[in-house]
């Protein structure tokens, strides 16, 4: 049989339908899970599609923390051409931390070779040849140096300031200039290792520049198929060092961290950099996506020129500057997925803008199996489920089909911050949607022309036609709402974290953070945010709760116990034993999606949200881990109470009464004390301090766990020796927060 299209076309529309479908999902399948790169044609499609959802999610405007300094066209004409001797950029930098204040520095720029544009290495030979025997002419020459040795003066300039400068890899064995201290070296990894390869050569900045800098960052990126640039190496190795990004320098500078430090996850693969807390994801080989904000000149541009002047306004200070350039001249000019002529330093200010706003996304370890997942249930879909038989349901159903999976990709992409692969899933479905319409209508021609064989001398053919075609044989929006809200705090954290070892502390925060997480999960609260060691929670949204200020106060119980089991846990590995202290209130607070247009959070709002801030802050002045205002005291019945104080709070005229919960049951001793508690508070708020004295020390000598009769005794005697005023109503007042 002679082979031909239409054979082959015969053959399929003639084969099983999920014989043939199953064979394709299977050979895509296979593609997709299987390692090492992909088929060309799909890694050409998976460009076009991440660089769609690039542009469906992108901010369109820059970000007020990351500026950019110009040396473009109009810089070049009035200041001349580059390089500029070193003493202007000396006064550039001097500006921008003087006049400016801004934050940091990072030059897009390399310093390999010394100026010599002062002439002083002229005089100097002229001292050490023509006139070395003129003490005249080395006097002037001493006087002289200063003012004209341009890299003394850049040095200088830089020295004790935040500044990075860039260097850069070469293919070649060339080496120009002075490498930076690096952030890490082979020997710092241990048993772990980062699957790059040394770069051969690189060209850094003259010694007296790279020591008087804060730090350096190479400023290569990496060049997709398509020559677009998407992603940029965060680490390059030399040797046995590892050399950070410009961008990634600098955001160590910017949060102050003390080094850069690779973490990896259970396969030993590179998962992340931590810069003191800051974490930046990367790929196993060091790579991090870019996460373009716009096109070319999204974030603020401020010419170099105006600079040196003085005549821009003095309105970004705060702000981290990267000096680059756009003249075309300078060639750096970059294709990237928004533009073919991207200036390269704005390059650098996305992907440090990402790594300051935690926007950076990252290709998770399992991205190709979720991608054979999903590819596999929307490809049975599209074979089991889907009609074939009816042109408009088939591709009517395979867009509902892609849509969905559209959908699922962009909830990795949006809410979970992973890359997972789409272009081979949409190809999928769009091969099987051609699939089932060639093959229909083969099959609808071939059923048309056996009716019409069978009846087309009994009936006219829009008869048969119709034979055939027969087929027979919750919102999110702000609102009021009554809540209650929590707020905890680790004591003495500053202590904690400085007794250990950034990944140790890391690892005690997430040990610590994730009970309580679940602890006020289960209670049927909801995590507002994470403070540092700060956790905010609240109840009675998004779902409605009755029982929000019970549960609350269950959930602080719940945590308070947790804790001290922590402790016995944290001893057990040579960590720090913690305390905390829990402030919780109820009443009416604004609850909804609030935030910027840059970034937004479901959270709350309002006066009773910052008074249980306070209360959190007055734990530890009263001995308690928890204090509730009066409001949730009303609300929460069930619990048994002891009334610490009242207090007036910063902002407030009115006193308070805060309570500790003690639980919804205490024993016979508890219950006997806490007769004697509020009988001597009973005594100290009547004025009689010499009655309430002795009360509070026999508390003081038989309560365990609370320094609440030591600190009103002490309140005693001092209001025994000097009386409050006649109008003292027992409340202490507070004028700080």
């Amino acid at each position: 049989m002679r082979f031909s299209p239409g054979v082959l076309l015969a053959w399929l529309a003639g084969a099983p339908r999920w014989l043939v479908g199953g064979a394709l999902i299977a050979l895509f399948a296979v593609d997709a899970y299987q390692g090492g790169d992909r088929l060309p044609l799909v890694a050409k499609l998976e460009a076009i599609a991440y660089d769609a959802r690039l542009a469906l999610t992108r901010a369109g405007t820059g970000d007020p923390q990351v500026v950019i300094v110009d040396i473009d066209e109009a810089s070049l004409a009035r200041e001349g051409r580059w390089p500029w001797p070193r003493d202007r950029v000396a006064k550039l930098v001097a500006q921008l931390f003087e006049r400016y204040q801004v934050r940091a520095v990072g030059f897009d720029v390399l310093f390999a070779e010394r100026d010599t544009s002062g002439g002083v290495h002229v005089l100097e030979d002229l001292a050490l040849s023509k006139f070395k025997d003129s003490p005249l002419f080395t006097a002037a020459l001493t006087e002289l140096r200063p003012r004209l040795d341009y890299d003394a003066r850049f040095a200088e300039a830089m020295r004790g300031r935040p500044v990075v400068l860039g260097i850069a890899f070469t293919d070649t064995t060339n080496t120009a200039g002075r490498l930076p201290v690096p952030a890490f070296t082979q020997a710092d990894l241990g048993t772990h290792e980062i699957r790059i390869a040394p770069e051969r050569g690189y060209t850094g900045n003259i010694p007296e520049l790279a020591r008087a800098a804060a730090g350096g960052g190479h400023i290569d990126p990496v060049f997709d198929v398509d020559n677009v640039i998407r992603r940029v190496p965060l680490v390059k190795r030399y040797n046995d060092a590892f050399y950070p990004a410009l961008a990634l320098a600098t955001a160590r500078i910017v949060v102050e961290a003390k080094g850069i430090v690779p973490r990896f996850d259970d396969n030993g693969d590179l998962d992340a950099f931590d810069l003191g807390g800051l974490v930046v994801p990367a790929s196993r080989e060091g790579l991090a996506l870019v996460p373009y904000r716009g096109g070319p000149k999204t974030f603020r541009y401020i010419r170099a020129a105006d600079v040196l002047d003085g005549t821009t306004p003095p309105d970004f200070a705060g702000a981290v500057v990267l000096v680059g350039t756009t003249a075309k001249g300078l060639q750096d000019i970059r294709s990237t997925p928004f533009a073919p002529d991207f200036p390269g330093v704005e390059i650098h200010a996305n992907l440090l803008s990402g790594m300051l706003n935690d926007e950076l996304k990252a290709v998770p370890a399992g991205a190709r199996a979720v991608e054979t997942l999903v590819m596999l249930v929307a490809g049975l879909l599209a074979v089991f489920v889907i009609p074939w038989r009816r042109p408009l349901f088939t591709v009517a159903g395979i867009f509902v089909v892609a849509a969905l999976v559209t959908a699922v990709n962009l909830w990795f992409w949006t809410q979970q911050k992973s890359v997972v692969p789409l272009a081979a899933t949409l190809a999928l479905l769009l091969t099987l949607m051609l699939y089932n319409l060639l093959t229909g209508f083969v099959r609808e021609a071939r059923a048309t022309r056996t009716l019409s064989d069978l009846f087309g001398e009994y009936v006219p053919p829009e008869r048969v036609r119709q034979m055939r075609e027969s087929g027979e044989s919750f919102s999110m929006e702000g609102e009021s709402r009554e809540l209650t809200v929590l707020f905890s705090d680790v004591r003495e954290f500053t202590a904690v974290s400085e007794s250990l070892a950034p990944r140790e502390l890391s690892a005690l925060m997430n040990a610590y953070l994730t009970p309580m997480t679940e602890v006020i999960h289960r209670s049927r609260g909801t995590i507002d945010k994470y403070i540092g060691d700060a956790i905010m929670a609240f109840w009675g949204a998004p779902l409605a709760n009755p029982r929000h200020a019970h549960d609350a106060v269950a959930a602080a119980l719940a945590m308070r116990d947790r804790v001290a089991t922590l402790r016995v846990e944290f001893a057990q590995r040579g960590w720090p034993p913690l305390a905390i202290g829990i402030g919780l209130n109820s009443g009416t607070m604004n609850v909804g999606d609030m935030g910027s247009r840059f970034r937004k959070a479901y959270t709350v709002l309002g006066d009773a949200v910052n008074l249980g801030s306070r209360l959190e802050g007055l734990t530890k002045l009263y001995g308690v881990t928890i204090l509730c205002g009066e409001d949730t005291r009303i609300a929460a019945p069930e619990f048994v109470w002891r009334e610490v104080d009242r207090v007036r709070v910063k902002g407030r005229a009115k006193p308070l009464a805060i309570y500790e919960p003690l639980g919804e049951k205490v024993d016979a001793e508890t219950a006997r004390q806490l007769d004697a508690w509020h009988a001597a508070l009973a005594r100290y708020r009547a004025r009689d301090f010499a009655g309430a004295a002795p009360m509070f020390s026999a508390l003081a000598a038989t309560a365990s766990g609370t320094a609440l009769p030591k600190l009103f005794g002490e309140r005693c005697a001092t209001l025994a020796s000097a009386p409050p005023p006649a109008d003292w109503d027992g409340a202490t007042s507070f004028t700080v927060k």
